[in-house]
């Protein structure tokens, strides 16, 4: 949640102004519609009292809901921002917090320390909640104030300071009308300030106390608790209700005069001159009482300017007691911020802690394993049993005093960062764990397909710490040659040298075949126009695929989210292996993350589906255009043409840079492109064999392929498919499987930038005698195609639109950052972009 409060009150601004801005329950009610109808406001809360209108909102980003307020706010009111702007004050995350809680303890008030307000602002948290306008962060923020503010009064002599406005016109009334025992009292309305009203009369031991409503049920309700009387409003009940009472407060905020000395005069029954005193109170916003009825004999009025100027003049604020008062009441406000600041360094490091939780039972899980083999029928289930709790049982004693102590130490030093101390110890960000399957250790399957472990096939784990494979070998050597050589196609920048480099010594270690790694320049690698304007789709995979086709090379390596979606013709894709980390990341100046970013800040990328969620998060910065290899990118970073840059986690795992990453981007605010973070692998189909040893290519690379990957970016591939966009399209969507159930999130971008985000699950069928694996596949792709068809349903938006639209329209000129050492792999496209 991030906190944003906008109001108006008596602080900054004159009663005229309160005036023309105050709003009834009706017209607090449009406002809350109106906020809630921004793009970045998740929820919101109104508090309407006689003298301060605020909107208390959970939004997504400062000056997007700042917009989406401050608009609400114009069209509720029916005031320019420009008069409205000199009166403003806004506050924001913490400090937006902070202004709840000396709200609620009246310490804002006109009265200080008055106890209305914390009634008031329950009736708004009540009124919201019962109408679904609350976020559970906003709804807990709200109850937080209202806790605090109880708590200001119970533990300090806060009441003993505070006066409320209506108990100071009451002193005020006394002189004119006589002891408040004696008194007969007529509240006129019935909103939340007359129950607030009521209560006070009350306790103050008014003698009778009368409300008079057009609706006479709510009087009821307000007057049930203290005894009193309700009545229904109209011209003859109000006449006769006037005549009998002594004291007469109206609270109704109604547009135009309530009370005028027509009501007055039929009240007191023509004979002005022989009446007892009456005591007028208006509390209302816009007034409810006309001026000139303090013309007439007998009637004094009180207004809210009259009472602002009676507290103005008061000289409690400089007497010691008092100022000893609001000294203990700022210090509990201090030590609740405090321990919410605590709570959220605590709630931080939760993450990280579960993290390391998980790679202490996948070691267990791998540990138990190894063996269970090693000792094989020697000893039986139940022994292996009391091994398997043994072992969990010591890995859990070592870490849990870690854990306990980083969450103590965390929630009371904001200075240290835990979680990375955390990280960097336990080498958790080394850990490729898209799914929660760390698949260096651990075997890996999917529904009713064989585990395959990935030891046991040579799998090349991304750890971060070092690249994947030297990106400027030509051929890898396997230890047990069998006399092949297998031709493997790759683009030419680092990245993919890399991991196509990768790939080669897994196929080499597993088959004995020499691998001559083929290098292909591709149009993506030599044209340097964002990829939107040259339509995106395959120009990164179609020389390879035409070299494939060709004979010169056996195999092709593929960042497998650049493939189109369309089957190509002759080429078939024979292994998806275990996928990295598909997330993106952000690499800024000064360690920065996204949300640390100032306002303005320039971010680059070429992609059209980042651009777009960097701005729904970020509306603050600008999102400028990027081409070129990791390198290139990086280093308009650190020369200072930009302040950061987003590229995918996958490429910068295998290029072991994962240290210069500043933010690894939640995928709530950013989801990758389908496929993002796996590599397809492509050889020649059955019907394009150009001799026997194509049939041996594709059954060696089956033993590399991981169909839990496969499963789930086919699902997320199949949304690409259905909306007929390419690969650098506005669109971006994760799969998960856990057991037999998948699960896919997927967003897409309207023309204008409007995000529409939809998530999706469903079991898949289990892989068996009667369901083929082809029935399995088909299962993934319909999600991610049903997942397609409701986000395209919400935007309104036909299949096939532009690509480009939300592309950057500023682009850094690639031509500024030429790395040094310019060479094999030194320019060009990059894979993982």
């Amino acid at each position: 949640m991030t906190l944003l409060v906008l109001g108006i009150s008596h602080r900054s601004a004159p009663m005229s102004v309160l005036d023309a801005i105050a709003l009834d329950t009706s017209g607090a009610d449009a406002l809350v519609d109106r906020a809630l109808a921004g793009k970045y406001v998740s929820g919101a809360a109104v508090l309407a009292t006689c003298n301060r209108l605020e909107i208390v909102a959970d939004v997504a980003a400062f000056h997007g809901g700042l917009a989406d307020l401050g608009s609400a706010l114009v069209e509720t009111v029916g005031l320019p921002w420009d008069e409205l702007a000199h009166h403003v004050y806004v506050y924001f995350d913490e400090k937006a917090m902070e202004h709840l809680l000396t709200l609620a303890t009246g310490l804002d008030s006109m009265a200080l320390g008055e106890s209305q307000i914390l009634g008031q602002l329950r009736q708004s948290f009540t009124d919201s909640q019962d109408a679904g306008h609350l976020t559970g962060d906003l709804s807990q923020a709200m109850q937080q104030a209202l806790r605090v503010g109880k708590r200001a009064h119970s533990e300090t002599a806060l009441d003993s300071v505070s006066q409320s406005l209506l108990d100071t016109a009451l002193a005020a009334a006394v002189p004119h009308i006589g002891p408040l025992e004696q008194v007969d009292a007529l509240v006129v309305g019935a909103g939340a300030m007359s129950g607030l009203t009521v209560a006070t009369l009350h306790r103050r031991g008014v003698n009778r106390i009368t409300v008079i409503n057009r609706t006479l049920e709510r009087a009821e309700r307000l007057v049930a608790p203290v005894g009193g009387r309700a009545i229904v409003l109209d011209e003859h009940t109000l006449a006769r209700e006037i005549a009998d009472a002594d004291l007469i407060v109206s609270v109704t905020g109604s547009r135009g005069t309530v009370l005028g000395q027509e009501q007055i005069i039929a009240g007191m029954q023509q004979d002005l001159d022989d009446q007892p005193n009456k005591f007028l109170v208006d509390l209302a916003l816009p007034h409810d009482i006309s001026p000139d009825v303090e013309e007439l004999p007998h009637i004094r009025l009180i207004g809210l300017e009259d009472l602002s100027a009676m507290f103005a003049d008061t000289g409690h604020r400089t007497d010691s007691g008092v100022v000893e008062v609001i000294t203990e009441v700022r210090s509990i406000i201090r030590t609740e911020m405090e321990e919410l600041a605590a709570g959220r360094r605590a709630r931080a490091i939760a993450p990280t802690v579960t993290a390391l939780r998980s790679q202490a039972e996948a070691t267990v899980a791998a540990e138990f394993e190894r063996l269970r083999r090693k000792l094989g029928d020697a000893v039986d289930d139940r022994a292996l049993g009391e091994i398997r709790k043994s072992l969990a049982r010591a890995v859990d004693k070592i870490i849990h005093t870690p854990t306990v102590k980083v969450k103590e130490l965390s929630a009371a030093d904001g200075e240290v960062d835990y979680a990375a101390a955390l990280t960097t110890l336990f080498d958790l960000s080394a850990k490729p764990r898209p799914d929660g399957i760390d698949r260096s250790k651990v075997t890996v399957s999917a529904p009713g397909v064989p585990a395959v472990a990935a030891r046991d096939n040579h799998y090349v784990a991304a750890d971060g710490l070092r690249p994947v494979a030297d990106h400027t070998l030509d051929v890898v050597e396997p230890k047990n040659p069998t006399g092949r050589t297998l031709r493997l196609g790759t683009r030419r920048s680092m990245l993919a040298r890399s991991q196509s480099t990768a790939i080669a010594q897994q196929i080499a270690a597993q088959t004995g075949w020499r691998v001559e790694i083929v290098e292909v320049v591709t149009e993506g690698d030599v044209n340097m126009n964002p990829l939107a304007q040259m339509g995106g789709t395959g120009v990164f995979v179609s020389a390879v695929r035409t070299a494939l086709l060709t004979g010169k090379i056996d195999v092709a390596v593929h960042s497998l989210k650049d493939l189109p979606t369309a089957p190509a013709p002759g080429i078939e894709l024979a292994a998806v292996p275990p996928r990295v980390d598909p997330s993106d990341v952000l690499i800024a100046r000064d360690g920065l993350s996204l949300s640390e970013l100032p306002a303005g800040a320039s971010v680059g990328t070429g992609s059209p589906r980042r651009a777009a969620q960097l701005r729904a998060a970020r509306p603050d910065i600008e999102v400028r255009g990027v081409r070129g290899n990791v390198d290139t990118r990086i280093r308009h970073v650190t020369e200072g043409r930009l302040d950061g840059v987003v590229l995918a986690a996958a490429g910068i795992r295998r290029l072991g840079r994962l240290a210069e990453v500043t933010d690894v981007i939640d995928s709530s605010v950013m989801l990758p492109a389908p496929g993002q973070g796996a590599l397809a692998i492509e050889c020649r189909s059955v019907d394009s064999d150009l001799g026997e040893f194509d049939a041996e290519v594709r059954r060696a690379l089956g033993s590399i392929h991981d169909e839990a990957t496969a499963l789930a970016v086919m699902s997320e591939r199949a949304v690409l498919s259905r909306a007929e966009a390419g690969c650098s399209a506005p669109i971006g969507a994760l799969a998960t499987i856990e057991g037999h159930s998948l699960s896919i999130t997927g967003v897409m971008a309207d023309d204008d930038g409007r995000l529409q985000r939809v998530t999706r699950m469903a079991r898949l069928p289990r892989r068996s005698a009667e369901v083929s694996r082809a029935e399995v596949r088909h299962a993934a792709r319909a999600l991610g195609a049903e997942t397609a068809d409701e986000m395209l349903a919400a935007l309104g938006i036909t299949i096939g639109g532009s690509a480009g639209t939300n592309a950057p329209a500023v682009h850094v000129d690639p031509r500024t950052a030429v790395p040094a050492g310019a060479g094999r792999g030194g320019k060009g496209g990059d894979d993982e972009r």
